[in-house]
């Protein structure tokens, strides 16, 4: 009896235990991705605006914009706000898509330079808000803070706006995908108009497929 006492023990601290640990990565995380994002918020509402130049659009709704390639952030620093009014979402992005980085919030895959490495980049030219091609970005579905957790519930139409230091673009959602988890095309910034790229674990809890959202520039101010 003493034995099965003590296994018995033994077996609700172990799974205490587990609860707790499971607590912690869904929702203890959270604290820290919240402190961060006041940070980064603090840290981007300080700086200074970036001058832009216009490109001709070809036809687009908005003509697009060339970021001054002197804009280089290091890793982890913030760099424009998202705001998708559907699912009640409003963070601030993160350049770089490393672990570390993403436990501060989602983030935006970078040009392969200093601080950044393969296969975490790409060689191609980097595409910001309002740019011609692809700004990809990526995020959490589950922990620290869970910032794509919702994004599955977006349809076609839906808005998603960037807030930058060089102005606001709005991004109308056109669908939606499934993709291997080692699928190469997502992360391709080439595009013939400027396009936005979400992408996030699928299912919830699980690494084994990817979700993708995609949506275009539908205007600026």
């Amino acid at each position: 009896m003493t034995v099965l006492r003590t296994l018995g023990k033994l077996l609700i601290s172990l799974g205490v235990g587990v609860l707790l640990f499971v607590a912690w990565t869904l929702w203890g995380t959270g604290l820290a991705t919240s402190r961060a994002q006041e940070a980064l918020e603090a840290e981007f509402n300080a700086a200074d605006p970036i001058r832009v130049s216009i490109r001709p659009g070809n036809d687009q709704p908005t003509d697009p914009v060339d970021v001054p390639d002197s804009f280089r952030p290091g890793p982890g620093d913030p760099v424009f706000r998202m705001r998708i009014p559907e699912i009640d979402f409003r963070q601030m992005v993160v350049e770089g898509v490393t672990t570390d980085d993403l436990k501060k919030g989602p983030g935006h895959y970078p040009d392969c330079r200093d601080g950044f490495d393969k296969p975490l980049c790409t060689d191609a030219k980097e595409v910001w808000p309002g740019e011609r091609g692809r700004v990809i970005l990526s995020g959490h579905r589950t922990t620290y803070g869970a910032p794509f957790w919702d994004i599955d519930r977006l349809r076609e139409g839906d808005e998603i706006h960037l807030e930058t230091r060089w102005g606001d673009f709005t991004y109308q959602v056109t669908g939606a995908e499934v993709v291997p988890p080692n699928a190469k095309d997502i992360a391709n910034p080439d595009s013939n108009g400027p396009e936005l790229v979400l992408t996030t674990c699928n299912p919830r809890f699980s690494a084994t497929e990817r979700l993708v959202v995609f949506a275009e520039m539908e205007g600026a101010s």
